[in-house]
């Protein structure tokens, strides 16, 4: 295999971790499908076009008024519309998503139009050799970015008072309201951080891709497919799938040629969600056995 190919899909890989990171975090405290993530990934791209258009600002630097601007916005969402709906099941916010992802579209395209942008730079053809492959530094950025943005999500997770309360409400809501934590407060922090997320994506890509109000729909799939295949509610799970997802895009396209770049990642998202119960049964199974659970218990 052609290692320039592996060091094009590791560095997507980095881009699509970005993308999945916003989805998997909702999805795994609020057991929340958030279909408008993709699109919250295009106003971002859209906001940071606004942003250099008034002030002249470099495409990263609007970041500092895009990403809050957007963690504004989406924090009564959650907390005044969403929150309520989870008290209902599943479906209503589902279906509330999807209503706001078609709402952000058709609101997009009568605004902007419906002409492909991408944002202004000097760096987004700028090359650079990495282990001896000519590569964008913008893609090297982007795998950057999905790194640091792991490992600070890991961080907060795991080191931090707000993290300790998120991982409650996500355990057991009832329990985590008894015991003081403002459930609804850390559900609406936990979509605008979300939120914050996807519009860093979103900066990224439109520097690094051009983009329309309709581009969300891919986004979505592809934080899909990275979240299956990473788990939810996993930060180093998500970051995996990223690369790995980025991996497989750069093989099928090196092997059936770039036109097939996208239905490489439709077909490999079809097969992982049927393949995927099954490894987990399997895998039930196998730790079911005597013998695999003293294994186990020596690892540990």
């Amino acid at each position: 295999m052609d290692l320039g190919v592996v060091v094009a899909g590791l560095l997507t890989g980095g881009l699509y971790a970005t993308i999945g990171l916003g989805l998997s975090l909702v999805f795994g405290v609020m057991k929340l499908v958030n279909l408008a993530h993709g699109e919250l990934i295009v106003v971002g791209a859209y906001a940071s076009s606004l942003v250099i258009a008034w002030l002249g600002l470099d495409p990263f630097l609007s970041l500092v008024l895009v990403v809050p601007v957007l963690a504004a916005l989406a924090y009564p969402v959650q907390r005044y519309l969403l929150t309520g709906l989870l008290r209902r099941g599943l479906e209503p916010p589902l279906v509330a998503t999807f209503g706001l992802s078609l709402v952000i579209s058709a609101g997009l395209t009568a605004l902007a139009g419906g002409d492909p942008r991408k944002l202004p730079s000097t760096y987004s053809t700028a090359g650079m050799n990495l282990f001896g492959q000519q590569v964008r530094v913008i893609d090297v950025v982007g795998l950057g970015i999905g790194v640091a943005l792991t490992v600070l999500i890991y961080l907060v997770m795991r080191h931090t008072r707000w993290g300790a309360a998120l991982r409650a409400a996500s355990t057991d809501p009832a329990t985590a309201g008894t015991m003081g934590i403002n459930v609804n407060a850390v559900y609406a922090i936990t979509f605008a951080a979300s939120a914050a997320i996807a519009a860093i994506g979103g900066v990224f890509i439109g520097t690094a891709y051009s983009f329309t109000p309709t581009s969300g729909m891919g986004y979505i799939l592809i934080g899909f497919t990275v979240v299956v295949l990473g788990g939810t509610g996993s930060a180093w799970g998500t970051l995996i799938g990223g690369l790995v997802l980025g991996l497989v895009q750069s093989v099928g396209g090196a092997l059936l040629g770039g036109q097939y770049r996208d239905f490489v990642i439709y077909a490999f998202f079809i097969v992982v969600l049927a393949a995927k119960p099954i490894a987990e049964h399997l895998l039930d199974r196998a730790r079911s056995r005597p013998g695999a659970i003293r294994q186990t218990g020596v690892r540990a």
